[in-house]
């Protein structure tokens, strides 16, 4: 498609009147030009700050769409727990990774916006209802008349759609690209893919997703993590112990001394707080070795604090 290019909405269809009109005459607006983007995007945006939702439309495969996520919001906008919790009540699914983060798993799209796919074959007017609700709940935009578009090719040349009642955002022009080899999924991509699918599996937890670089997860009555590591590629495993623990020469002493007996593991201190952690090699990953050293920490975990002298608190695990 060349730049400038204008697309009518439909044969039928006509002018937008003068005046914006409100939420329902623009939800069927919407859902026309939905339907006529072909392998096309659509982003839907506030004039002032940073509010959108947004479509890559694929005829052949379907909409995936996205709304804004705290992310990309300053300080002054940033959404609060009841409009988060709105936007999961709606049927957003949470972001999966951090702004220009690679993909943890490579079988699922996934974003660092919240987000939500409409298979093939999917209705144009259930996707613009369902954005409306939330421009309208969520995102607490008061009228159309708040809003701009800008709509575009993969190539980045701007689709104008008439029909639409709000203003067109300018595009700059597209860049000439060179050709370049694409970039596939580096070798840590591919580890942390495996060590976050190996977690799914082993603790039922089919949403969870990598926070700071780590998996939280619960061993055994414990807070636990799982974080992948690039050079060298291995896998460290740790368990919190204990909190505000004073850590005098006698108390290292005794932690020396228990890490000189313990087989695998071994105990850290830092900051005031005791861990009992375990690193494996993971070239290659086996998920079974994960589930080893998960085993070993709950095993050994009581056994250590008992070991330290000092009273056992498991802390709380998160939800």
């Amino acid at each position: 498609m060349n730049e400038g290019t204008v697309r009518p909405v439909s044969s039928n269809a006509t002018p937008p009147p003068a005046q914006a009109p409100g939420w329902e005459a623009f939800e069927e607006a919407l859902s026309s030009a939905l339907s006529v983007l072909e392998e096309e995007f659509l982003v839907v945006s506030t004039r002032t700050g940073n509010r959108y939702v947004q479509f890559n439309v694929s005829p052949d495969e379907g909409v995936f769409a996205e709304t804004v996520s705290n992310a990309y919001l300053g300080p002054d906008e940033k959404l609060d727990v009841g409009q988060l919790a709105d936007l999961l009540f709606l049927g957003w699914a949470a972001p999966t990774r951090a702004p220009n983060a690679p993909n943890p798993d490579a079988t699922t799209k996934g974003s660092p916006n919240h987000f939500r796919e409409f298979p093939r074959p999917y209705s144009c007017a259930d996707v613009a209802r369902f954005a409306v609700r939330t421009l309208t709940g969520p995102l607490r935009i008061g009228s159309p008349a708040e809003l701009e578009y800008k709509a575009f090719d993969e190539a980045g040349h701007p689709v104008t759609l008439p029909a639409l009642p709000i203003d067109r955002l300018p595009l700059p022009r597209p860049k000439v690209k060179v050709a370049t080899k694409p970039r596939g999924p580096t070798e840590f991509d591919r580890l942390r893919a495996r060590v976050l699918a190996a977690a799914r599996a082993g603790t039922g937890q089919g949403s969870l997703a990598y926070e700071d670089g780590a998996l939280h997860v619960p061993i055994g009555n414990r807070m636990g993590w799982i974080r992948p590591n690039e050079r060298p590629h291995y896998v460290r495993v740790h368990l919190h112990l204990l909190s505000d623990v004073e850590g005098g020469e006698d108390f290292l002493a005794q932690i020396h001394e228990v890490n000189s007996r313990l087989p695998v593991v071994r105990v850290i201190y830092k900051e005031r707080s005791v861990f009992l952690g375990i690193d494996f090699p993971a070239l290659p990953f086996r998920p079974e070795h994960l589930t080893q050293a998960v085993t070993l920490l709950a095993q050994f975990a009581d056994e250590v604090v008992e070991e330290l002298r000092l009273p056992a608190e498991p802390e709380k695990v998160r939800n």
